[in-house]
């Protein structure tokens, strides 16, 4: 049975990686809208899987790994893909900077395989790869039918947001995973959350990416401010209580040695 459920999860898994190969032909074939939305759907095949494989206890090391290669496809090469066909093939540097996408999510993805059994799962090491994509997707969107004083003041701009991206994805700032949250608490949010999002993501397609700027911007200024002061609170508290408790231990141990030697 448990045979049967992993194979359940890597076929997610494979449906993801089919996704963002998908979104990247499409992306040359200059279809963005369909290239966005296999990447949206990669995004619910992500999330199943890895919902999937938490509740039931059938996560596994090729698992791990064969998750962190179709996330690499489907958030880091597909949206790269995007954002060079639509914005980037006539700047002078494009390629570079459409590549800063690309590394920046398999650095972190080799990172959290790295670090997947040591570090606190309450917390994301540098900002998601789907969060990235998303935030980089809705950019180029709204970048594409904006001009700030002329075209390549906007590149420029387009750039530095980029960069400032992939940044956020390989630091070491805490984001909030909110993976101890029992989603069965909000299913009543649940059942009219899709058909807005459809909606918006097929009829009001701006107003679909405005949103997601914002609420992704939302949440990293908050995972800045808040998130990792009282991380780093927790650290500072987890330690001074080991340090104490040390302590507390050489104090019994000296105790000890001085009743024994008075006792001889």
């Amino acid at each position: 049975m448990k045979k049967e459920l992993k194979f359940a999860g890597n076929f997610l898994t494979s449906l993801n990686l089919f996704c963002g190969f998908t979104s990247i032909l499409l992306s040359f074939e200059g279809k963005f809208n369909f290239a966005f939305y296999f990447i949206f759907l990669g995004l619910i095949f992500d999330m199943a899987d890895g919902r999937i494989a938490r509740a039931l206890g059938i996560s596994s090391k090729f698992g791990l790994e064969f998750d962190s290669l179709a996330d690499l496809t489907t958030f880091g090469i597909a949206p790269s893909a995007m954002v060079y066909n639509m914005f980037l093939k006539e700047f002078e540097f494009g390629k570079i900077i459409s590549f800063l996408p690309v590394l920046s999510v398999a650095i972190r993805l080799a990172r959290f395989n790295v670090n997947s059994e040591t570090k606190a799962k309450e917390y994301f090491e540098g900002l998601s790869s789907p969060l990235g994509a998303f935030l980089i997707i809705s950019l180029s969107f709204i970048f594409k039918d904006i001009v700030i004083l002329s075209e390549k003041i906007t590149k420029i701009v387009f750039f530095l947001l980029i960069f400032s991206v992939s940044a956020l994805q390989v630091s070491t700032i805490k984001f909030r995973s909110f993976k101890e949250v029992k989603m069965s608490k909000f299913i009543p949010y649940f059942l009219f959350l899709p058909p807005v999002l459809l909606w918006l993501l097929f009829f009001k397609q701006k107003i679909f990416f405005i949103i997601s700027i914002f609420g992704i911007t939302c949440y990293i200024i908050y995972s800045i401010i808040f998130e990792n002061l009282r991380y780093g609170k927790s650290i500072y508290i987890r330690h001074d209580f080991e340090r104490r408790r040390a302590s507390a231990g050489l104090l019994n141990d000296n105790r000890r040695e001085d009743q024994n030697g008075s006792g001889t």
